[in-house]
Parts: structure tokens; C-alpha cells; sequence
């Protein structure tokens, strides 16, 4: 009887600790509320695991429900923990439901095992409010710290925007100048305004590069920039100082790094998604018009 107690007791401790050593997943999605179109977002999963044991997820890309697909970034915190981050955003309203994939974790005796991760329900609202009002920002910025790097650059970029003003206003304070040898002048005509170009028979890459060209240059003759210079980065307080309204800095910027991740990053939209990047940038323009 003594001998089945304690065969009982080994088995009872066995599964105690076989229970103790099982991971935990926790999940977190930063901002949780606020988001509008093409704020950036990440969905953090901790692992709680065993010292020995590390994940072992394939770093490509990963479907996110409808937003952007987005690589798992895996960091080790500690022997017995480790962060797995999704960056991504959506260029579309609606409420997106996010499955993530199992996460697979190796044990120190090589079997790997996978955990479920509990789909994300997602919220994005559009940048400008039912009376076409830009619609207060309370996501936390996660490109802050990359546009820092650019503050030093502010000021040269302003003095070449100002330069440019000046060549603007001198010119047209010469065409109102009378001339006293030729007819009188005839009304000026407006230019027409750059069209956006993105051609869908091409690569993704090239209608991108096509599009952010575009969007340069229609933004260097409204606001008199020299934005085809300019990063997505630095365009942004560029266009601020120029008097932008708030909602066009926003967008400009969010698209044009969005362009960017395909064009050097190596990231391959779906047709649907380049036709709502193409959609965003009518927006910035009509939405500018009607306010």
C-alpha cells in the first residue's frame, strides 16, 4: 500500500511539473483604441517559457486580417521570456479581426510545440470626423523617434522652401509690372494640377515609385517644396511649416512610407491594397478641397 501511495505521489508531482513548465502567451495590441487610417500599430506577444526553451517562429511575412502583413520581430528579454512584435497598420475603416499564428516553441530536448494565440479585434476609424474635420490623433507616434533624427535637416529644408517662396513672389511681382511695348496681357490659366500616376500593369515596386512621384511632385507645386528631396520622414514637418492642414501632413506622410516599405522594403501588396494607397492619395486632395 506504502509503495502505491508513493508511485501515486511521483505521478502527481510529474504532472505538477509538467503543468509548471507550460508556457503562457500574453497579448497586448499598442495603441489598444484611437487608431485612424494608417496609424501605425504593433501587436505584442509575450511568451512566458522554461529556461533553455526559445521560439522558433519563421520570420516572414504574416497575414493581419486585412491589414498591412507585417514579420514577426522576435526578442529575447530574458531566459524565460521573449517578446514577438507585429508591426502594421490598415489603410481601410472597419473593425479587422487578426488571427495570429500558432506560436512554436523548441524544448531543451528539441520537440517543439505550438501555442494558440486568441484572435485581436481591431478597430480603425477614418482621419477625418462626420463633418469632415481631421479627427484627433490619440495614437502614440511609433515612427517619433525615426523623424527626430531628421530635426537638424528642419531648418535647411525650410530655408530651401522659403527660397522658393521668394522666386515665386518676385516672378509674379515682375508680371504685373506694365509693359510698355507689348499688348496688354492676356488672363493667366491656371496650370493644371499633376496627376497621379500609377500604372496597374507594372510591378508593385514600380506603381508605388510611380505614385510617390506623383504625390512629390503635386505637392511641390502646391506648397512650393522641394519634395521630391525629401524623405517621407522629412516631408511631413516640411509640409507643417508650409501651412499644411494637419490631416494632409498625416496622410502624405503615411503614404509616402507606405510606398517606401515596397519599394526598399521589400513588401508585396495585394492589387486591392495598391488600389486603396492609390484611393488614400484622391483623398488627401478632395478631402483638402472640400474643408
Amino acid at each position: 500500500m506504502i509503495r502505491l501511495l508513493t508511485v501515486f505521489a511521483a505521478l502527481w508531482l510529474s504532472c505538477v511539473a509538467v503543468l509548471a513548465q507550460e508556457p503562457s502567451v500574453d497579448v497586448e495590441v499598442e495603441p489598444f483604441a484611437g487608431l485612424t487610417v494608417g496609424d501605425p500599430l504593433e501587436v505584442r506577444v509575450t511568451i512566458a517559457h522554461e529556461p533553455g526553451e526559445h521560439v522558433v517562429l519563421a520570420q516572414t511575412l504574416v497575414d493581419m486580417g486585412g491589414m498591412e502583413p507585417a514579420a514577426p520581430v522576435i526578442t529575447v528579454i530574458d531566459e524565460t521570456r521573449t517578446l514577438v512584435v507585429f508591426q502594421t497598420r490598415s489603410f481601410a475603416t472597419g473593425d479587422f479581426q487578426v488571427e495570429l499564428p500558432p506560436i512554436p516553441i523548441r524544448g531543451v530536448n528539441g520537440i517543439v510545440r505550438e501555442f494558440a494565440v486568441s484572435p485581436l479585434l481591431i478597430s480603425v476609424a477614418s482621419v477625418l470626423t462626420e463633418d469632415s474635420q481631421p479627427r484627433p490623433n490619440t495614437a502614440p507616434d511609433l515612427l517619433e523617434g525615426e523623424r527626430r533624427t531628421f530635426t537638424p535637416w528642419i531648418v535647411a529644408i525650410l530655408g530651401v522652401g522659403i527660397g522658393f517662396v521668394v522666386a515665386r513672389t518676385a516672378r509674379r511681382w515682375r508680371r504685373r509690372a506694365p509693359a510698355t511695348a507689348s499688348p496688354e496681357p492676356t488672363a493667366a490659366v491656371m496650370p493644371a494640377p499633376v496627376a497621379l500616376a500609377m500604372d496597374e500593369s507594372r510591378d508593385p515596386a514600380e506603381q508605388c515609385r510611380q505614385l510617390a512621384a506623383s504625390v512629390r511632385r503635386r505637392l511641390s507645386a502646391d506648397w512650393s517644396l522641394p519634395a521630391s528631396a525629401l524623405t517621407a520622414s522629412e516631408i511631413g514637418p516640411a509640409l507643417s511649416a508650409a501651412g499644411a492642414p494637419g490631416v494632409v501632413v498625416l496622410r502624405v506622410t503615411r503614404l509616402l512610407e507606405a510606398c517606401d516599405r515596397v519599394q526598399f522594403g521589400g513588401e508585396q501588396p495585394t492589387p486591392e491594397r495598391l488600389r486603396r494607397y492609390r484611393q488614400l492619395a484622391d483623398a488627401i486632395w478632395e478631402d483638402d478641397a472640400s474643408s
